[in-house]
Order: C-alpha cells, then structure tokens, then sequence
C-alpha cells in the first residue's frame, strides 16, 4: 500500500529513522484511517559528493533530501488533506533532524535558534514531500483495496488474516491488534 521513499544526503542515524519511519506512519494512518501496517518507508543514503543531482541539467551541490510517496488515490482523499499531511510530514523532518520540536501541547515549531549554522541548516533542509498517485493490484496474495475501501477488504479476508496471525505472521497480528486497539477502527472488528 502506501511506499514513502526517503532519499536524504543528510545522514539519519539509526533512531532517526525509527522516529521518522514511525511519525510518517502515524501519520498516514490517522490521516486516512488504515491500518499502519500498511505503511511501508524505506531510506536511501544519498552521497551528495558523487554527482547524482543535476537540475536544469547542471550538477548542483544542494541537498538531496526529499520524501517521495507511492499511494492509493480516490476521490475520497482531498487535495486538502494531501497537502495536510505533506506539511505534517515536512514537520516531522524537522524535528528529527533538530530543526523544530515539539512544544508541551503535542503542536510542532520551527525552532529558529537552535545552534545549528546555516551549513547544517541547509544540509537538513527537505527539499519536497511528494505524492504519486498509484494503483496497486495485489500484495501479500491479496487484492488491495481502493483507497477508502479498506474496512469491507478488512471484513472480507479478516479470517484469512486471523489465520495467517495464528500460524506466526506477525504482520497481520500486529494489523489485528491496532484494530481491536484503535478507536477509529472500532468498526472494523465486527
């Protein structure tokens, strides 16, 4: 289902990618109210030195750091909310790289002043956040669903699922316990 691709030349370690991998599906999920099992991110270590970004056809050295998602469209996913969660997203960046944090209400701030040079600040920069709309035929021996249909698709092979959960797959475990877990899911355990 959704892919987001991180292609970043400003190095992540390890738990900055866990953050960001998990804020992005968080995200996604609580957007278009989905499993976050379906949410898959995966980085790409850019090396800025090796020539690989051109623009206009001439080499620039400018950071390479974009996020680029394959997801389902229908026209129950606004325009408004793409960009929502576009902004969102571009947040979470920024507070995993340390370039805004998050304030005591959960809001997110830029966070102008935090010792970083303008160096630094244009390494972390995140040059776009971007949505490819896509249709998907099957994953996991299953048909997908179209977007916003995902809690008849649910319905359909939740028995299936139960089943592939009892024999050890944790993927569809984890899917079974957030919609028993979560609120806005509620609807999908019947």
């Amino acid at each position: 289902m959704p892919l987001y691709n991180i292609e970043h030349s400003f190095p992540l370690s390890g738990s900055q990618k866990q953050d960001l991998a998990e804020r992005i599906t968080k995200l996604h999920a609580h957007t278009f109210t989905t499993p976050s099992i379906f949410v898959q991110v995966k980085f790409y270590q850019q090396d800025a030195s090796a020539h690989n970004h051109f623009i206009g056809g001439v080499y620039s050295e400018a950071s390479i750091n974009r996020i680029v998602a394959y997801v389902r469209a229908s026209s129950s996913r606004t325009k408004e909310a793409w960009d929502k969660l576009a902004q969102q997203i571009e947040q979470a960046w920024y507070i995993v790289v340390g370039e805004a944090s998050d304030d005591e209400e959960g809001d997110k701030k830029k966070d102008d002043d935090n010792g970083s040079t303008e160096t630094e600040k244009k390494a972390k920069e995140l040059l776009s956040v971007g949505f490819l709309p896509g249709m998907i035929i099957r994953e996991k021996g299953y048909p997908i669903p179209e977007a916003g249909q995902e809690e008849g698709w649910i319905k359909q092979f939740r028995k299936e699922f139960e089943e592939k959960a009892t024999l050890g797959d944790e993927g569809f475990k984890n899917m079974l316990d957030e919609i028993n877990e979560r609120d806005d899911l509620k609807a999908w355990r019947a």
